[in-house]
C-alpha cells in the first residue's frame, strides 16, 4: 500500500501541473476562456491531461482537468498500471503585476482530484483501488517582456496536499492509507499573442516532492471575451 500510495502521489502531480491559469495572462476587469493540453513524466509514471477554464474578471479562476497515465514497469506493486484522474480547481489571483504597481503577482489555489485505477491483477483478484485528493496552493510570478506580442512568465510555487488512497475488494472490505506532503514547482511559460483577443501560452515546468522529479510541458489558447 505505501508503495502505490508513492506512485499515485506522482501521477496527482502529472495533472497538477498541466493546469493553465487563465487570469495571469489576463488583466484586471477582464474575462476568458481557456483550452490547454499536456504531457507529462517522471520516474514512475508518464500521462496526459486536457483542462478546461474560464477567467472572471481577471481574478478567479475555475477549471476541470481530466486525463490518464500509464506506470512504469516496477512502479507499483500491480503490473500495467493505470490510472483516470478527474477534478475541479478554483485559483485567486490576488496581487497582479499587470494591473497594479506590484514587483510581482500571486495566486493563491484549492482543489480536488479523484484517481481510478486499473490493472489486470486488479481484476484477477475483484480489487477496486482509488484516491481522493484536497490540496491548497501559492504561487508567485513575473511578467517578462520580450517583444510587444511576447513575454515570458517564470513562477515558483508551493502546494500542501492530503490525499487519501483505498483498495477495496468484492466482499466490501477496504483497506486506507492517508498521507500529507508539500511539493515545490518551477516553471517558464511563453506567452504569444496571436491577436487582440487570442493568446497563446507554451508551459515547460518542474515538479519537486518527497518522491519524484515531475516535468510537464503544456500547450494551451487563452481567449478573452472582454
Amino acid at each position: 500500500m505505501k508503495k502505490a500510495s508513492a506512485v499515485f502521489f506522482a501521477l496527482f502531480f502529472l495533472g497538477r501541473l498541466a493546469a493553465l491559469p487563465q487570469s495571469g495572462v489576463l488583466k484586471r476587469g477582464q474575462y476568458g476562456l481557456g483550452l490547454s493540453g499536456a504531457y507529462a513524466t517522471n520516474s514512475g509514471a508518464s500521462g496526459f491531461t486536457g483542462t478546461a477554464g474560464v477567467a472572471l474578471g481577471g481574478i478567479f479562476d475555475l477549471s476541470f482537468s481530466a486525463g490518464q497515465a500509464k506506470y512504469k514497469p516496477g512502479a507499483s506493486e500491480f503490473s500495467d498500471l493505470k490510472t483516470t484522474s478527474y477534478g475541479p480547481e478554483l485559483q485567486a489571483h490576488v496581487i497582479k503585476q499587470n494591473s497594479s504597481r506590484a514587483p510581482l503577482s500571486l495566486a493563491l489555489s484549492i482543489g480536488y482530484t479523484r484517481d481510478h485505477f486499473s490493472s489486470p491483477d486488479l481484476d484477477t483478484e475483484q480489487l477496486r483501488m482509488w484516491a481522493n485528493t484536497f490540496y491548497v496552493g501559492a504561487t508567485v510570478y513575473r511578467d517578462v517582456r520580450l517583444s510587444r506580442s511576447a513575454y515570458l512568465q517564470p513562477y515558483a510555487g508551493i502546494t500542501y496536499v492530503n490525499t487519501s488512497f483505498k483498495i477495496g475488494d468484492a466482499a466490501g472490505l477496504t483497506l486506507s492509507n492517508e498521507d500529507n506532503m508539500a511539493a515545490f514547482s518551477l516553471g517558464l511559460p511563453l506567452v504569444y499573442s496571436l491577436s487582440e483577443m487570442t493568446l497563446l501560452v507554451v508551459q515547460p515546468g518542474l515538479t519537486f516532492d518527497k518522491d519524484t522529479t515531475t516535468f510537464a510541458v503544456s500547450i494551451g489558447l487563452v481567449r478573452i471575451l472582454k
